[in-house]
């Protein structure tokens, strides 16, 4: 009899080893695939919707995608180019109905389109486009996600089409990129850091930059547990790319004048990376903690509710 239940208790052991071992893998391919391949979101809206004057306009990046977007209020003497979060995210912003699987980061809409508006009011244009792989901006060959490195070359693409086209040729330029869309503009920067001081730009807003390595141990998986490495060699397979992009490594080459921006009571962040950043900034900077938002993805909306940090950020350097 002891011996029947000796062997029924290693057979549980057992048993329930290879469930966490195949919760684990399922998990880790989920997050894996979760950050490689974002699910597409349509556009309930257009700036019109919001009483603004755009037009629909394409542009080129040096690696031949077309890139989608809306170029609002285009006779203002400066521009602002915003750059979206990505992953589960357009230019339009982010959508909960549309949000599958079992995880929802947020219950709020995000409406870019309305910090858009704070923005015309203000008396500035906007260049709001789709990222690479993101809304109906063109898809590259293996649809993925980099967390910024290959996004970079959206945002140059951004810059040049603002600094060349008809009616914004020639007219001083604002950057307001958000989390994935802040690590682009740094990788950007650091690449092509001539462009940006010949296409006057002068100021750019980042708003809660973060690795997509750090936004997985946020969900309670350290980098040596198995689903962070399940996820981290699928990533790596389809990108070449480590989850932990080296956003650090780019941004002490960064030219253009930075408010940083994060909500201080982020909990799916890691302020010790954020705090590092603004360290190596090497440019005029200034660090804005948002003291009240809970949830990260308040601080997507702050701009919105809460425009006058940045406002007065972009009028400071652009006028």
């Amino acid at each position: 009899m002891k011996t029947i239940k000796r062997l029924t208790r290693i057979g549980l052991v057992f048993v329930s080893a290879i469930i966490l071992s195949s919760c684990a893998n399922m998990m880790g391919n989920f997050m894996g695939d979760n950050f490689l391949q974002p699910p597409e979101q349509p556009f309930p809206k257009t700036p019109e919707d919001y009483g603004l004057t755009y037009k629909d306009v394409t542009f080129e990046t040096d690696d031949n995608l077309t890139l989608s977007g809306w170029l609002i209020n285009e006779d203002a003497e400066q521009i602002i180019i915003m750059t979206h979060f990505g992953y589960r995210a357009n230019r339009f912003g982010y959508q909960v109905k549309h949000q599958p699987g079992p995880i929802k980061p947020y219950k709020e809409e995000i409406e870019f389109v309305k910090v858009a508006k704070r923005l015309t009011d203000a008396g500035y244009g906007v260049l709001m486009y789709d990222l690479r792989n993101h809304g109906i901006s063109e898809k590259t060959e293996n649809g993925c996600g980099t967390g910024g490195i290959d996004e970079a070359g959206d945002v140059i693409a951004a810059v040049k089409f603002v600094a060349n086209y008809k009616s914004t040729k020639g007219k001083n330029i604002g950057l307001l990129s958000y989390c994935m869309g802040a690590n682009a503009t740094f990788f950007a920067q650091a690449k092509n850091a001539e462009l940006f001081t010949k296409s006057n730009v002068k100021a750019l807003v980042a708003m809660q930059p973060l690795t997509n390595g750090d936004f997985l141990c946020a969900y309670g998986y350290d980098r040596d547990s198995k689903v962070f490495q399940i996820a981290e060699e699928k990533f790596k397979g389809q990108t070449g790319y480590s989850l932990d992009a080296p956003v650090l490594e780019q941004v002490d080459k960064v030219v253009t004048p930075t408010l940083l921006c994060q909500g201080r009571q982020d909990q799916w962040t890691n302020l010790d990376f954020v705090n590092a950043v603004y360290e190596k900034l090497p440019v005029e900077k200034e660090m804005y903690w948002m003291e009240e938002p809970t949830h990260r993805f308040d601080g997507y909306n702050w701009f919105y509710d809460h425009p006058e940090k940045m406002l007065e950020w972009f009028n400071k350097h652009m006028n």
